[in-house]
Protein backbone atom coordinates (compact mmCIF):
# COMPACT_ATOMS: atom_id res chain seq x y z
CA UNK A 1 0.00 0.00 0.00
CA UNK A 2 1.47 3.32 -1.12
CA UNK A 3 1.53 6.42 1.50
CA UNK A 4 -0.82 8.13 -0.65
CA UNK A 5 -3.40 5.33 -0.19
CA UNK A 6 -2.85 5.21 3.57
CA UNK A 7 -3.68 8.74 3.91
CA UNK A 8 -6.38 8.17 2.05
CA UNK A 9 -7.99 5.16 3.74
CA UNK A 10 -9.00 7.73 7.12
CA UNK A 11 -11.19 10.08 4.47
CA UNK A 12 -12.73 7.20 3.00
CA UNK A 13 -13.93 5.80 6.18
CA UNK A 14 -14.97 9.26 7.38
CA UNK A 15 -16.90 9.88 4.41
CA UNK A 16 -18.40 6.59 3.46
CA UNK A 17 -18.19 4.64 6.93
CA UNK A 18 -16.78 1.53 8.34
CA UNK A 19 -14.96 -0.17 6.24
CA UNK A 20 -14.39 -4.28 6.70
CA UNK A 21 -11.42 -6.06 7.02
CA UNK A 22 -11.47 -7.21 3.38
CA UNK A 23 -12.28 -3.37 2.21
CA UNK A 24 -15.72 -3.47 1.33
CA UNK A 25 -18.52 -1.85 2.69
CA UNK A 26 -22.23 -2.61 2.82
CA UNK A 27 -24.51 -0.27 0.18
CA UNK A 28 -27.19 0.28 3.14
CA UNK A 29 -24.72 1.89 5.27
CA UNK A 30 -23.40 4.12 2.17
CA UNK A 31 -27.73 4.81 1.77
CA UNK A 32 -27.59 5.44 5.25
CA UNK A 33 -24.64 7.79 5.69
CA UNK A 34 -26.01 9.62 2.22
CA UNK A 35 -29.30 10.22 3.47
CA UNK A 36 -27.60 11.74 7.21
CA UNK A 37 -25.70 13.64 5.28
CA UNK A 38 -28.62 15.11 2.86
CA UNK A 39 -30.77 16.00 5.82
CA UNK A 40 -27.86 17.30 7.71
CA UNK A 41 -27.27 19.87 4.31
CA UNK A 42 -30.45 20.81 4.49
CA UNK A 43 -30.56 21.55 7.82
CA UNK A 44 -27.51 24.00 7.32
CA UNK A 45 -29.68 25.53 4.43
CA UNK A 46 -33.05 26.43 6.26
CA UNK A 47 -30.97 27.49 9.26
CA UNK A 48 -29.26 29.70 6.97
CA UNK A 49 -32.16 30.55 4.64
CA UNK A 50 -33.94 31.86 7.80
CA UNK A 51 -31.68 34.45 8.40
CA UNK A 52 -33.23 36.03 5.09
CA UNK A 53 -36.76 35.38 5.99
CA UNK A 54 -36.67 32.64 3.30
CA UNK A 55 -38.39 29.44 3.69
CA UNK A 56 -39.75 26.61 1.85
CA UNK A 57 -42.35 26.46 -0.70
CA UNK A 58 -41.47 27.05 -3.02
CA UNK A 59 -39.06 24.66 -3.22
CA UNK A 60 -35.34 25.29 -3.52
CA UNK A 61 -33.70 23.26 -6.15
CA UNK A 62 -29.67 23.86 -6.12
CA UNK A 63 -26.79 22.32 -8.55
CA UNK A 64 -23.09 23.08 -8.66
CA UNK A 65 -21.62 24.00 -11.60
CA UNK A 66 -18.49 23.75 -13.31
CA UNK A 67 -16.28 25.74 -10.89
CA UNK A 68 -18.24 23.73 -7.28
CA UNK A 69 -19.95 27.02 -7.07
CA UNK A 70 -23.87 26.54 -5.87
CA UNK A 71 -26.50 27.75 -8.29
CA UNK A 72 -30.15 28.35 -7.92
CA UNK A 73 -31.68 26.16 -10.79
CA UNK A 74 -35.40 27.04 -10.68
CA UNK A 75 -37.74 30.14 -10.26
CA UNK A 76 -37.99 31.65 -7.13
CA UNK A 77 -39.35 34.70 -5.47
CA UNK A 78 -36.50 35.35 -3.71
CA UNK A 79 -33.80 34.41 -6.21
CA UNK A 80 -31.63 37.52 -5.97
CA UNK A 81 -31.55 37.09 -1.83
CA UNK A 82 -30.62 32.76 -3.00
CA UNK A 83 -28.12 33.91 -5.42
CA UNK A 84 -26.55 36.29 -2.83
CA UNK A 85 -26.67 33.76 -0.18
CA UNK A 86 -25.17 30.86 -2.63
CA UNK A 87 -22.16 33.49 -3.58
CA UNK A 88 -18.89 32.38 -2.20
CA UNK A 89 -20.39 29.94 0.81
CA UNK A 90 -17.96 27.44 1.16
CA UNK A 91 -18.96 25.84 3.65
CA UNK A 92 -22.33 25.00 2.25
CA UNK A 93 -20.78 24.46 -1.34
CA UNK A 94 -18.27 21.95 0.19
CA UNK A 95 -21.19 19.70 2.20
CA UNK A 96 -22.79 19.61 -1.16
CA UNK A 97 -20.31 17.73 -2.59
CA UNK A 98 -19.82 15.53 -0.03
CA UNK A 99 -23.54 15.18 -0.46
CA UNK A 100 -22.93 14.53 -4.17
CA UNK A 101 -20.05 12.04 -3.44
CA UNK A 102 -22.50 9.80 -1.09
CA UNK A 103 -24.97 9.64 -4.10
CA UNK A 104 -22.46 8.66 -6.66
CA UNK A 105 -21.71 6.26 -4.93
CA UNK A 106 -24.89 4.75 -4.15
CA UNK A 107 -25.75 5.40 -7.73
CA UNK A 108 -22.72 3.66 -9.01
CA UNK A 109 -23.45 0.57 -6.88
CA UNK A 110 -27.22 0.14 -7.59
CA UNK A 111 -26.38 0.19 -12.00
CA UNK A 112 -22.90 -1.45 -11.65
CA UNK A 113 -21.62 -1.34 -15.32
CA UNK A 114 -23.99 1.52 -16.18
CA UNK A 115 -22.73 4.30 -17.90
CA UNK A 116 -23.96 7.58 -16.97
CA UNK A 117 -23.99 10.91 -18.98
CA UNK A 118 -21.75 13.75 -18.62
CA UNK A 119 -24.66 15.76 -18.98
CA UNK A 120 -25.78 14.32 -15.57
CA UNK A 121 -25.89 16.45 -12.85
CA UNK A 122 -26.43 16.26 -9.04
CA UNK A 123 -29.44 18.23 -7.56
CA UNK A 124 -30.40 18.90 -4.21
CA UNK A 125 -33.90 19.82 -3.86
CA UNK A 126 -35.19 21.83 -0.39
CA UNK A 127 -38.85 21.44 0.24
CA UNK A 128 -41.40 21.75 2.85
CA UNK A 129 -41.54 18.14 3.21
CA UNK A 130 -37.90 17.18 3.24
CA UNK A 131 -35.26 17.28 0.95
CA UNK A 132 -34.14 15.62 -2.04
CA UNK A 133 -31.45 14.01 -3.95
CA UNK A 134 -31.55 13.30 -7.68
CA UNK A 135 -29.65 13.61 -10.64
CA UNK A 136 -30.86 14.98 -13.91
CA UNK A 137 -29.19 14.92 -17.71
CA UNK A 138 -29.39 17.83 -19.05
CA UNK A 139 -29.66 17.87 -22.58
CA UNK A 140 -28.01 20.56 -24.81
CA UNK A 141 -30.98 21.87 -27.18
Amino acid sequence: MSFETASAIPSLSQLLGQIGDDGTLALSEIREKANLELSSFAELAQKELSQFDISMPPAISLVSDEGFQLKLENQHPHEAEIHDWLNGNLILARKFKEVEVLFEFVRAAESAGELFPESSSFHIGLTSAGPIAYFEDHHNH
